[in-house]
């Protein structure tokens, strides 16, 4: 038996039989191929079904130790982050340069730059120089970039006249401080090193389109004036509230806000409020109206009342309280005097203050509010305050999922390209985020599906070609959300 060739005007086709008589007989029909690729994988095919005809009845005298012929694969490389995360880098409108591979990469695999460079050339085919990449780092410009993101965010709203305003701090694996990295408050709890503060801008939808970047050591509320006056400098708002917590509350940044024009609604700690407001708020009855206002000189001072928050309060408390009594009982040192202790002047714990504690209660189920502005009820208020949560995600998808901390860079210029780079993929992450929740995926589970598409070549007998991986119906379902945007 053998293999014979066919050639027609057309195709080329592949048959198995044998001579009789000077006759070929037919056993077999294996197919026909139009291309040089299909032929030359036709032809192996054909001579793997000989082998199997010829055995297949018969035992043979020796075994088979010889290898099957089979297609070799030469190279191959994720596309599949590209398709998606750089489809909507480009959408954004950032620049197409080194720094769309560099976000990406940050998107999906958040290491060192040296690492990123080692990944970039292993699964995505790019190759890179790691003097290439930190040359570019010293071109990036905040200027730039927070204005292209700024004007995504704008066109997307339609304009931006709601902004919430947070703080956060990012820490060093150094113990060397200069004049940017100082020990400072750290919301990461590393006392023990350096940090730097960021102040980020978003919208009411949770997009990032600015941020600032402080010492170490600075105080949050300090922070407040000196971003707000950058943004208004840079961008023209035809109206503008902003929100933030209470830890920029101070007269002196209620004043400033008041006096450019701009509305606000900041959180209020009523407990340190002065004695004729608490009064009027101890004596109001929320079991009845769950909403108090009173108008300040300039502002409104609102609280609000919620069951479900008096049992969190009175829970948290009462745990806390445990504590205490297990360590004032066992005769552990207190490293740090809690409000609900009395002590004397000497510093000798004394108790529980019971007084202090019973005052707390009262404001069980409480949260202020302070605002200025005239044209929002309430409810409206209190709603605006509580979106203060998209700048704590974006926060947290920042430092865990874009792995923003710890920074390793040293210079000024090179922490300011660490903290752009975080920023542009921060975004480009927000907005994949909001096309994929169309059909029900997660960032991560794309991530894991994206990253089995891709492209290479192969080796088939004699020939080599390309290929492009079989996409199964998630990975399709997901490429084709982001087809023609």
């Amino acid at each position: 038996m053998f293999v014979r060739k066919i050639k027609s005007r057309n195709s080329t086709c592949f048959q198995i039989g044998r001579k009789e008589k000077d006759r070929f007989i037919l056993i077999k029909h294996v197919g026909c191929a139009k291309t040089e690729v299909e032929i030359e994988a036709l032809r192996i095919k054909a001579r793997e079904e000989l082998t199997k005809i010829v055995l297949e009845n018969q035992l043979p005298l020796f075994p088979d130790t010889g290898s099957k012929p089979k297609a070799k694969l030469l190279n191959w490389h994720i596309t599949g982050f590209h398709q998606v995360f750089g489809g909507v880098y480009d959408l954004i409108g950032f620049p197409n340069n080194l720094l769309r591979d560099l976000s990406i990469a940050r998107i999906v695999y958040p290491r060192s730059k040296t690492a990123t460079i080692r990944y970039l050339d292993r699964y995505m085919g790019i190759a890179l120089s790691k003097d290439r990449v930190y040359r570019f780092l010293d071109q990036l410009s905040k200027e730039e970039l927070t204005g292209i993101a700024f004007r995504f965010v704008y066109q997307r709203q339609k304009g931006i006249s709601l902004i919430f305003y947070d703080v956060t701090t990012l820490y060093f694996e150094t113990e060397t401080e200069d004049d940017l990295r100082k020990k400072g408050y750290s919301k990461d709890h590393r006392i023990d090193t350096p940090q730097i503060l960021i102040g980020l801008f978003v919208d009411s939808d949770g997009y990032p389109f600015d941020f600032d970047v402080f010492s170490g050591n600075s105080f949050e509320g300090h922070t407040f004036q000196k971003a707000i006056d950058s943004l208004i400098k840079r961008y023209e708002f035809e109206s503008l509230t902003v929100v933030a917590d209470a830890g920029m509350l101070s007269e002196d940044n209620l004043t400033f806000l008041a006096k450019k024009g701009i509305s606000y609604i900041v959180g209020a700690r009523i407990r340190n409020l002065p004695q004729n407001l608490t009064q009027i708020i101890k004596a109001h009855d929320f079991s009845k109206d769950h909403l108090l206002q009173i108008p300040l000189d300039r502002d409104r001072l609102i609280v609000d009342f919620s069951l479900e928050r008096q049992k969190k309060d009175f829970s948290n408390r009462e745990r806390f309280l445990r504590k205490l009594r297990e360590k004032l009982a066992s005769g552990q040192q207190l490293i740090k005097k809690s409000k609900y202790l009395m002590v004397e002047k000497g510093g000798k714990v004394l108790g529980l203050d019971q007084e202090r504690i019973d005052a707390d209660k009262l404001f069980d189920g409480l949260k202020g509010y302070i605002s200025n502005t005239k044209d929002l009820n309430a409810d409206v208020i209190i709603k605006h305050y509580h979106n203060l949560w998209r700048v704590e995600k974006a926060f947290r998808m920042s430092k865990n999922d874009l792995k923003e901390r710890p920074v390793y860079h040293q210079n000024r210029e090179k922490i300011q390209a660490h903290l752009l780079i975080c920023f542009v993929s921060l975004l480009v992450m927000k907005e994949t985020e909001r096309m994929l929740k169309e059909k029900n995926y997660s960032l991560e589970k794309a991530i894991e599906i994206l990253g089995k598409v891709g492209q290479g070549e192969m080796r088939i007998g004699k020939i080599q070609m390309a290929i492009d991986s079989e996409l199964d119906q998630e990975a399709q379902s997901i490429l084709e959300l982001f087809v023609g945007h």
